[in-house]
């Protein structure tokens, strides 16, 4: 029976970089920020009890309890401090990508390797010898890609319908209609009555807005709102106008000038919402992302409105 060499330092440099690439498909997937030295870090602590198996007296250590453990530590190691929730998904996704990426390199394995007359076994064990590294290597490769396209696709094919809505706003007799999207990250309310804030572009709702109003925004801009709502003099009674103050990314704080309409109607999936417990505030830049979008809606208004 042919014997085979093992060379611990290439046993811990494939473990390295196959769990390396493992955590950093669960963080593209699970679509959360990383450090690459905690990704190392979680990836050393894999490599090094790879090599568990070829010491004998820690052979004891190789069962599934202690896998379990050594999972665990890798997973905390590069993503904690975590919510429960999302290292739960986070260790799920570890899980899925190292079946797959195994997987994925044996099926490698056995395709490039020749058939070998005699037993099975040491043919096997010769492909695994002779073809392991161009089996990792391809096999990265194609983790590499998916951990790319992935998320991107998951998100426009899954997430993003459920993110959806169509949006009515009414105001003075007039109707505007456009496509919504739930924004997780709107938190934006009234300061004067606390209500949620829907964030709309100021082109898809110019002719919903009084006279008024169109002309003083646009000879003064959305940035000077205190001029612009000067200028309206008593016209800012007909939708309410009122300034509202925000922080973005970059900016530590800004103004945007919002509304009060008689009415806004949501629909999404089936179900419609009525409310008129909301503001409107008009952004004058163009809102993009990965579908049509003309305004972005705070959760909070879901559960505020009245289901009909």
């Amino acid at each position: 029976m042919p014997s085979y060499v093992v060379y611990v330092d290439q046993v811990f440099i494939g473990s390295l970089v196959m769990n390396l690439m493992i955590l950093w498909v669960s963080a593209r997937l699970g679509r959360v920020s990383y450090n690459r030295w905690r990704l190392l870090a979680g990836a050393a602590a894999g490599g090094l009890y790879s090599l568990v198996l070829f010491i004998p007296a820690l052979e004891q250590y190789m069962g599934p309890g202690y896998k379990l453990l050594v999972s665990l530590l890798m997973v905390t190691a590069a993503f904690a401090p975590a919510p429960p929730k999302k290292f739960i998904v986070l260790l799920a996704y570890f899980y899925l990508s190292t079946f797959a990426l195994g997987g994925t390199v044996l099926g490698i394995v056995n395709f490039l390797r020749r058939s070998v007359p005699g037993d099975r076994l040491s043919g096997a064990m010769q492909a695994v010898d002779a073809y392991l590294w161009y089996g990792l290597l391809l096999a990265l490769i194609i983790f590499w890609s998916i951990g790319r396209i992935a998320p991107a696709v998951l998100r426009k094919r899954l997430v993003l319908p459920l993110l959806q809505a169509d949006l009515d706003i009414c105001l003075g007799g007039r109707r505007a209609s456009l496509a919504a999207l739930l924004d997780t990250g709107n938190s934006l309310t009234d300061p004067l009555t606390g209500n949620p804030v829907i964030i709309a572009e100021y082109e898809s709702l110019k002719e919903l807005l009084p006279e008024r109003a169109r002309r003083s925004i646009d000879a003064h801009g959305l940035e000077n709102g205190a001029t612009v709502l000067g200028e309206m003099g008593e016209g800012i009674q007909e939708g309410h106008f009122r300034i509202i103050p925000y922080r973005s990314v970059g900016r530590s704080n800004g103004w945007l000038i919002g509304f009060r309409p008689d009415e806004v109607i949501i629909r999404q999936r089936g179900n419609m919402v009525k409310t008129d417990q909301v503001v409107v505030a008009l952004c004058p830049e163009r809102l993009r992302g990965d579908a049509p979008c003309g305004a972005l809606l705070p959760p909070d208004l879901l559960e505020t409105g009245v289901a009909r």
